[in-house]
């Protein structure tokens, strides 16, 4: 029943109907896609470096056992083109199996935490203002009390 509702939801999303999502869900949405393309990028980055680096290996492997079986082992600029080929897949591999790599795809919670010390000094400001506020209308009150005060003094003062 509730994948029923699901696929409608999402086949509403998906046909630009999008009145019926919040805007913070939408939000939510967004940063999860661009955290998944994030990764799928990454992922996509690592496989294609081991592809080729092993498409490489084994084009390495087979020129050097065709020298070898023509009698003699000669270095050539082809091998040499196929090993700087075989070193970049393996920085490209070092730099995408990295930690910090990984770790930086979720960059949203080291945002959310330098925002953090700006929204408490926004909440400090907004308590320090209303303090004020609060502290002028009750001294309009004080003020109104004494007038009503004095008023009925001097009313009173009139009568005897």
């Amino acid at each position: 029943m509730d994948f029923f509702k699901m696929g409608e939801l999402f086949l509403n999303f998906m046909m630009g109907q999008r009145r019926l999502i919040g805007e913070r869900s939408q939000e939510i949405s967004v940063e999860i896609l661009n955290q998944v393309r994030r990764v799928l990028i990454l992922v996509v980055i690592t496989l294609g470096a081991l592809t080729m680096f092993c498409m490489g290996m084994g084009h390495l492997i087979e020129r050097v056992l065709n020298k070898l079986d023509a009698g003699s082992f000669v270095f050539t600029p082809a091998i040499g083109v196929i090993l700087l080929f075989l070193v970049i897949c393996i920085g490209v591999l070092i730099y995408s199996t990295n930690k910090n790599v990984w770790l930086n795809i979720f960059k949203i919670e080291k945002i959310q935490k330098e925002e953090a010390p700006q929204n408490a000094i926004g909440v400090q400001i907004e308590s320090v203002v209303s303090l004020l506020i609060l502290d002028f209308i009750k001294e309009r009150e004080c003020k109104r009390e004494e007038r009503k005060e004095h008023s009925k003094e001097n009313r009173g003062g009139h009568n005897e």
